[in-house]
């Protein structure tokens, strides 16, 4: 703007000078010399005009062309700032992208170390398991092997009852009461014609110490076919409490071989046993207390023939 004024000033000087004389400046003396001078100077401003025009012309095409590139720059950079802001976007998303990725991976960091414990729980867990069945397995083991102690001590009882039965079959068998004469009993007593009451009254006259009546019973029992093995065992400790051990083996014989796990059994093996001691029979009194002990270990009879054994 500076330089246009400037050139506005020049233009209205070189017009100025340029203008005819006037009346007055002719009237006031001016020589054709002074209007020469005039005119040079005239002559040199309108160069000096020409010059500055042609320079603000020259000037207003390099303004254009500054314009021109300053537009250009301009477009270039809105260009530029276009792209700058996608590069800026697209970082951005590359951004958001790392973070969502560094936050999945620190969730799958996190399940793998959950995971690792889960791991090392589970290894822990497996190792107690583990120790546990090899606890069991020992335990099993030594099970096993007490079972087939137990087996082999079962054996040696086994064989022993068997050898003791044996003994007790090599003893005199009672004779049947069919080859007695029980016309007399018959006459004597009242039997029922139910051979359970009969049975009944059998224990109740032992029970009041009338042997003999109750062996009658017992022995009409064991003529009837009824309670053979209960009624024998009781004709057996008749015997034997009238110390008749011959007498009483036989029964104890045919009770024990009938019903082997009649709850009178460890009575019964004490008392043949003590009946077999009592004949000097050594061999079958041991025989029988180690069947006795064998096969009714804490039964109160068992007991007293342990103490005998381990003496």
């Amino acid at each position: 703007m500076k330089i246009l004024k400037f050139c506005v000033c020049l233009f209205a000087f070189s017009f100025y000078l340029n203008a005819e004389p006037s009346a007055f400046e002719l009237q006031s003396g001016a020589t054709k010399k002074d209007m020469r001078d005039l005119k040079d100077i005239a002559d040199f401003t309108r160069s000096v005009i020409s010059d500055f025009q042609n320079k603000i012309a020259n000037l207003e095409q390099s303004v254009d062309g500054l314009k021109t590139v300053y537009e250009g720059i301009s477009l270039t950079s809105r260009q530029d700032s276009v792209m700058l802001k996608n590069q800026v976007d697209k970082i951005q998303n590359l951004q958001d992208i790392v973070e969502s990725y560094q936050i999945s991976q620190k969730s799958q960091i996190e399940l793998v170390k959950n995971l690792k414990a889960q791991v090392e729980a589970n290894t822990n867990n497996i190792e107690q398991i583990n120790d546990k069945l090899d606890k069991l397995s020992e335990a099993f083991l030594q099970a096993n092997d007490e079972i087939l102690k137990q087996i082999s001590v079962l054996s040696e009882q086994a064989l022993t009852l068997q050898n003791n039965i044996q003994g007790i079959q090599n003893q005199p068998i009672i004779q049947s009461i069919q080859e007695k004469d029980n016309k007399s009993s018959l006459n004597k007593y009242n039997f029922s014609t139910d051979d359970s009451k009969n049975l009944n009254e059998a224990k109740n006259l032992l029970r009041q110490k009338r042997n003999e009546d109750a062996k009658a019973y017992f022995e009409y029992l064991i003529d009837r076919k009824f309670a053979i093995a209960e009624s024998s065992y009781y004709l057996g400790e008749i015997y034997y409490a009238r110390k008749e051990y011959n007498e009483a083996l036989p029964y104890y014989k045919t009770s024990a071989s009938l019903d082997s796990k009649a709850t009178y059994m460890p009575i019964l093996l004490w008392h043949t046993a003590w009946s077999f001691k009592y004949l000097n029979d050594q061999d079958n009194y041991i025989k029988f207390l180690k069947t006795l002990v064998a096969l009714f270990p804490n039964s109160e009879q068992g007991k007293k023939a342990q103490d005998i054994l381990s003496k």
